[in-house]
């Protein structure tokens, strides 16, 4: 009796413990996840992951993992851009309507677009960029497409 009183005891604290983890450090695929892709770039993988925009973690999600064993190398969570045009960061969470669209990979270097919209403006177009590097990322550059 006292043997299934600390194991039940056990299984809940390791529940709790779990729930508690940061949505950088769960290691499953959530499923929120609306599209993923890996490729191999340079000596390691990277891959990407999209959240859907509904979500509680609207974001795009880049790895960088090691070839083989697939060790986490770097991530780096993409959940906000700065419009120059603006001066203002637009945080993922706080838009009405974001679609982050036609992502590809080309010479070391991950393009992507954005729609995004506020409810008090106009739709935003924009087109950004960011460097895969073997153990890191470059910044995030995104320009506003007409």
């Amino acid at each position: 009796m006292m043997k299934q009183l600390m194991i039940s005891i056990y299984l809940i604290f390791t529940f709790f413990c779990t729930e508690a983890i940061s949505n950088d450090d769960k290691t499953y695929v959530s499923f929120d996840v609306i599209e993923m892709d890996v490729e191999r770039v340079n000596d390691n993988l990277f891959r990407w992951i999209k959240f859907h925009p509904d979500s509680e973690f609207p974001c795009l999600r880049l790895e960088i993992l090691e070839a083989g064993s697939n060790a986490l190398i770097k991530r780096k969570n993409i959940c906000n851009v700065y419009d120059e045009a603006l001066k203002v960061t637009h945080d993922f969470k706080k838009l009405s309507f974001l679609d982050i669209y036609n992502l590809s990979v080309e010479s070391q270097t991950l393009t992507f677009e954005l729609e995004l919209s506020l409810l008090s403006q106009n739709v935003v177009n924009m087109n950004c960029s960011i460097k895969i590097e073997n153990k890191d990322f470059s910044p995030l550059v995104c320009n506003r497409s007409e």
